[in-house]
């Protein structure tokens, strides 16, 4: 069986090695990553568009670079209350019409950002709102925004897309009552780079924007990896089950073999001895292996030999002890009685080779041949080999 469990433990590493390789591939394929700017994924379509268009009183906004950077520089008016100004991306169609983009399977959008001075953005997303956006008029879409720092640093900001909030002035504007902030990433229109209450006024400045990016994961691929792995190690646990049964089999049959001159009905018929202590021991031991009361000073009582006389004979014939041989006697005799017999159970057989102690007998049996009695009688009995 040495060969077997080299081959089991080869197999296993293989198998190691390759469940890796099958996790890592998953796990790569369930990260998905979407650019947008500079570099663009061609399955989203996008355009700029700024507010305001035209200045309105002192607020207006200027694109002075969109390659590599994306650079744009706002004035906000301090006459106006609540001035505003953004520069957005909007998904569109091949004839450029305004798109709703599903998002779902992406949780994070990201960007490297520096502004000229300190600023306070809000990041907005524009959604499709079933109750109100018109799509002839972007100004209906649903706002969703967060807020974040800006400095002359460039930095690197990271949303989560399930994280926005609607503000209460657009829900007030379409009549939604305060709590109905919640909006659909199915239906995404854009996103925005916004001023905030806390942008300076009558200050120009400048934002530098790139590698915009959106991120997120299919678990599905990871489930499907999972899944994989585990149909492979259960074919390969079966396949080796198989091969451990039949090397098993080969074994037990072999050993059975190799065990037949000890076997207690050839022993009584061995070619005399030489020494006629050796013979006697062997003969008594063949005879009495079934009494269940044979030990070591019952044969010292019967043959009038001191203990290291019969440890030193059986030594030197056959390389063990006295209980070594004796055990060997009995599990050599149920191992041929296993063989043969049909209908007798395991008890019988241990009581008829000299055990009392059942489950001491099956302990001895398993470590001898590697198995429990009844699965090496099933194994033994098998067609398989024949």
């Amino acid at each position: 069986m040495a060969g077997f469990y080299r081959n089991v433990a080869i197999g296993s590493f293989i198998m190691m090695i390759l469940s890796a390789c099958i996790f890592y591939l998953g796990y790569k394929k369930s990260q998905l990553s979407l650019p947008l700017f500079p570099e663009r994924d061609q399955s989203l379509v996008w355009k700029v568009a700024i507010e305001p268009e035209q200045p309105k009183g002192k607020t207006q906004l200027r694109v002075k670079n969109e390659v590599g950077n994306m650079e744009y520089e706002f004035l906000l008016d301090p006459a106006q209350k609540f001035p505003y100004s953004h520069y957005s991306l909007y998904f569109v169609d091949a004839i450029q019409t305004a798109l709703q983009v599903d998002l779902t399977a992406y949780q994070t959008v990201s960007f490297s950002i520096s502004c000229d001075p300190k600023n306070v953005l809000l990041f907005t997303l524009f959604s499709f709102d079933d109750k109100v956006t018109d799509l002839t008029n972007l100004v209906t879409r649903r706002v969703s925004s967060t807020a974040f720092t800006c400095t002359q640093a460039w930095n690197r900001v990271t949303i989560e897309l399930d994280d926005l909030e609607t503000p209460q002035w657009w829900l007030g504007r379409y009549g939604f009552d305060y709590s109905e902030k919640s909006y659909r990433l199915d239906k995404t229109m854009g996103f925005a780079w916004v001023n905030s209450l806390q942008s300076p006024v009558d200050t120009l400045s400048t934002v530098k924007l790139t590698d915009i990016q959106l991120s997120g994961s299919a678990p599905r691929y990871i489930y499907g990896a999972s899944i994989l792995v585990a149909c492979l190690w259960l074919l390969f646990f079966v396949w080796q089950l198989r091969r451990y049964t039949r090397e098993l089999t080969l074994e037990i049959r072999a050993r059975v073999k190799d065990d037949q001159p000890l076997m207690a009905y050839k022993k009584l018929f061995i070619a005399p001895q030489k020494d006629k202590e050796k013979e006697a021991l062997l003969r008594y031991m063949a005879t009495e292996y079934t009494n269940h009361d044979l030990s070591l000073e019952a044969t010292i009582a019967s043959l009038n030999m001191n203990r290291n006389k019969i440890n030193d004979l059986l030594k030197e014939e056959l390389g063990l002890t006295f209980t070594g041989y004796l055990n060997k006697l009995r599990l050599t005799e149920a191992a041929r009685l296993l063989t043969e017999s049909t209908h007798v159970n395991v008890s019988e057989i241990a009581y008829a080779v000299g055990y009392n102690n059942v489950p001491y007998f099956n302990k001895l049996f398993k470590q001898e041949y590697g198995c429990a009695p009844k699965t090496f009688k099933t194994l033994y009995q098998s067609n398989d080999l024949q």
